[in-house]
């Protein structure tokens, strides 16, 4: 285990030593981030980042592989651009969580701001908390699970992929070309197993789905990204 004290290093700094210490260290804890932005870009392995404290925009974008753990709050673009690994956040992050994700996991234990998932193409996002307006909005593809309440226009235009809601008010906040269904049992079976794997503790009886719906006029052929994890050298 290393321990990194980020007072007076720059992001550039940082992800530059942290693309050195990932390379042998399996175990990196992070003292001082001072909510620093771009933390973590970019990474490439398995090794576990535990951050003391909270960090600003963009943690985690272009992850491939690691998790992280960030026991204050994160700013807007969490796991912008996210291929592979985990980002945990303990509190809060800001708007746009998740942007463009393609895949791995981000669970955020508090609230997220608006905008949670939008472009999504792949992945799983968590939010425990509530999030605000147009989450899930335009998504390509992956899984959003919602336990709190949620914003106005949500889903709106999502071409595929699925967000999981509890939220009694939904049906009112939906956006445009989405619908509402039950949880299938598979599903269920999903749900149970991330919430068991993240210590989340919520039935998964009262889940409801959102979906998009399919007009007959309109015909979608979507992207499939198949992503395969570089061997790091």
């Amino acid at each position: 285990m290393v321990r990194l004290n980020l007072t007076q290093m720059s992001s550039r700094e940082v992800n530059r030593k942290l693309k050195e210490l990932i390379k042998t260290d399996d175990t990196i804890e992070i003292d001082n981030p001072h909510s620093i932005h771009n933390f973590a870009t970019a990474l490439i392995g398995k090794a576990k980042i535990t951050i003391h404290g909270s960090t600003g925009f963009y943690t985690g974008g272009f992850l491939e592989g690691p998790t992280i753990v960030v026991e204050g709050n994160t700013g807007w673009y969490t796991g912008d651009n996210m291929m592979a690994g985990e980002i945990i956040v303990e509190m809060n992050t800001g708007s746009n969580a998740a942007p463009s994700m393609v895949g791995g996991t981000i669970v955020i234990k508090g609230n997220s701001g608006s905008r949670a998932g939008w472009g999504m193409k792949g992945g799983t996002l968590i939010v425990c908390g509530n999030v605000g307006r147009w989450t899930g909005k335009m998504t390509l593809g992956g899984r959003i699970v919602v336990l709190g309440e949620v914003g106005d226009g949500i889903g709106e235009s999502m071409y595929d992929g699925v967000i999981h809601v509890l939220d009694p008010a939904v049906e009112e906040k939906l956006g445009g070309n989405v619908k509402l269904v039950a949880v299938d049992d598979h599903e269920k079976m999903e749900l149970e197993a991330l919430f068991t794997k993240y210590g989340i503790e919520q039935a998964v009886d009262e889940f409801k789905s959102i979906v998009p719906k399919i007009y007959g006029r309109h015909e979608y052929v979507l992207f499939k990204p198949t992503h395969k994890q570089r061997a790091r050298k």
